[in-house]
């Protein structure tokens, strides 16, 4: 199907459906509507200096860049009849890692998949608020409130196309004596006991991951699955530690078993998008960028075979286009930066490094 030509001569771009960006929009900025931010980022999703950096200026606009252009390339070529692809999206720390996988969250949302999206998997291993050892998982740890968090999440994201679904559950869950999730229950039950008890939110989020990949491969959704930070399920430590000290690893989560499950392979007509961050490993770990050293033996081991696509730093166009959508608004009111000299002077001090350069700028 031919696409409609609407770039526009400068550094925006009226094309504002991702199914449609293409090599042509490189570079160019897009406008994400009030409505579709507090429907996929109200629960997280976007770093949070550029959310903040959106609201001050009043609106939400993203870069097309050649990563995600990439990304959108390979998901519309797509046989969903084949096993999932999995796509692991690497590069230094604030190359534009989390505004790529905004970017596809996007294109998913206006694909009409079932949004699986874990906005930062390093909070769930660092910065825990309160894990409890498992009733149902011997020596395995749930995470109540971050469960909840992410049901409310999974909710907001796709409230209306879980609706139009009406997805069942195919089996019967039994949380008590008294309190049963029965086979053929909307999959709506399953998430609002977990939003509404908190006991069973880890628990129902495993079962819901599971009943999600159940319907992909029998054909009743297509579902998208986006992870920040991947690599953190396999760090070698987390700030969770059983009653006589020992450290909990990561895969000993609840949590994480049940996405590492999501992420292997062995289902149809989907698509799993991850990012490798040296921030969300310990400090003694971030020597490198690469897949294969940020995921460790295990990580790596778990996602072969994958595609990798760099973010890299911004090349002369894209670095040009931030400056022009800076100046256009009022971010950036030197006059020199409407200058090539002081375009260069900006360019050299950051490294055109995307994260450099908005704190650059910032005019405090």
């Amino acid at each position: 199907m031919p696409v409609t030509e609407t770039i526009t001569d400068t550094f925006r771009t009226n094309e504002l459906d991702p199914i449609n960006h293409r090599k042509d929009h490189d570079g160019h900025f897009y406008s994400i509507s009030q409505s579709v931010k507090k429907q996929l980022f109200t629960g997280g999703g976007l770093p949070k200096e550029y959310k903040e950096l959106s609201e001050t200026l009043n609106g939400l606009s993203i870069m097309v860049r050649k990563p995600a252009i990439e990304l959108i390339t390979y998901l519309n070529k797509t046989n969903f009849d084949a096993p999932v692809t999995r796509y692991v999206l690497y590069g230094k720390t604030g190359s534009g890692k989390s505004i790529s996988l905004a970017h596809i969250l996007h294109y998913g949302s206006n694909a009409g998949m079932v949004l699986v999206h874990v906005p930062w998997a390093p909070n769930w291993v660092r910065f825990p608020k309160g894990c409890t050892p498992s009733v149902i998982h011997p020596n395995m740890y749930d995470h109540p409130i971050e469960s909840v968090e992410w049901l409310k999440h999974f909710s907001t994201q796709n409230a209306l196309l879980m609706q139009k679904l009406e997805l069942k559950t195919t089996e019967t869950y039994k949380w008590s004596k008294r309190e049963i999730t029965t086979a053929g229950s909307p999959l709506c039950e399953l998430i609002d006991l977990g939003m509404n008890r908190a006991k069973y939110a880890t628990d129902c989020v495993a079962a819901l991951l599971g009943e999600l990949k159940k319907a992909a491969i029998s054909k009743r959704c297509r579902v998208l699955v986006v992870i920040d930070g991947f690599n953190a399920f396999f760090s070698p430590k987390s700030k969770v530690q059983r009653e006589d000290k020992s450290i909990v690893l990561p895969t000993e989560f609840v949590l994480s078993d049940a996405f590492l499950s999501l992420t292997r392979n062995d289902w149809t007509n989907g698509a799993i998008v991850v990012s490798v961050d040296a921030s969300a490993l310990p400090l003694e770990l971030r020597e490198s960028s690469f897949p294969r050293y940020q995921l460790g033996k295990q990580g790596f081991e778990h996602l072969d075979p994958f595609i990798p696509i760099e973010v890299p730093n911004y090349s002369e166009k894209e670095f040009h286009s931030q400056i022009d959508y800076y100046v256009e608004r009022n971010w950036l009111q030197q006059p020199k930066a409407r200058t090539d000299r002081g375009r260069a002077e900006l360019s050299f001090t950051s490294g055109n490094h995307p994260l450099s350069l908005m704190k650059l700028v910032a005019p405090y």
